[in-house]
């Protein structure tokens, strides 16, 4: 009787979250937020995101963690714009040091133990350096980010700026609260923080 069970017990039944040393840190079927905090205009606009699964499989031939996601963004003005809908987010394998953001270019959530060298060739930074758990991109015209982590893997702060001037602000929230972005172009505005990924895009053309 008790070998019927064994099956519901085993480490892959148990958790799909980890594979070798690789760990994806966020529950399936979680929302999370981030907020604004800088500037004050964009009250009222949020991002989220939501673990949709976590399976292992096979990426360009390396087996990995793949998880699916969906991302959202809030702002009064245009509503609820979803960026990807239950799609794959990354694929990771820390051992291989594989990683690779699917759809979506911006790391939000990472794997454990975080490697943010890692993180940053995988976003394709040209110029950037590391300092303690942040990293800082900077580009020819003059257009900077810095994305902080935690050592559970969650971005807990991002920040924009243009020539050292601070533009955005944005920390991670608790819970399943309205997440207001402040932003300075209208652009940031309407589609929130993922917008940053396009401009940066742009800057680098």
């Amino acid at each position: 009787m008790i070998l019927l069970f064994l099956p519901f017990f085993s480490p892959n039944a148990i958790s799909a979250t980890t594979i070798g040393d690789t760990t994806f840190p966020a529950d399936v079927g979680k929302t999370y937020t981030w907020k604004g905090t800088y500037p004050s205009e964009a009250k009222g606009t949020k991002f989220t995101f939501t673990t949709e699964s976590i399976e292992k499989g096979v990426h360009n031939s390396i087996e990995a963690l793949m998880v699916n996601c969906t991302m959202r963004a809030y702002n009064p003005m245009v509503g609820w714009i979803t960026f990807i809908d239950n799609e794959l987010y990354m694929a990771a394998n820390n051992t291989q040091n594989y990683l690779v953001f699917e759809n979506y270019n911006y790391p939000v959530i990472i794997t454990t133990p975080i490697n943010l060298t890692l993180v940053a060739e995988a976003i394709h930074a040209s110029n950037y350096s590391i300092v303690d758990n942040t990293i800082i991109e900077n580009y020819i015209s003059g257009i900077s980010y810095e994305f902080t982590f935690n050592t559970k893997g969650f971005l807990t702060k991002g920040i924009l700026k243009q020539d050292g001037e601070m533009l955005l602000k944005f920390v991670l929230a608790t819970g399943d609260a309205a997440v207001p972005f402040g932003n300075y172009f209208l652009i940031f505005i309407a589609i929130s923080v993922i917008a940053l990924v396009y401009l940066k895009k742009q800057k680098i053309k």
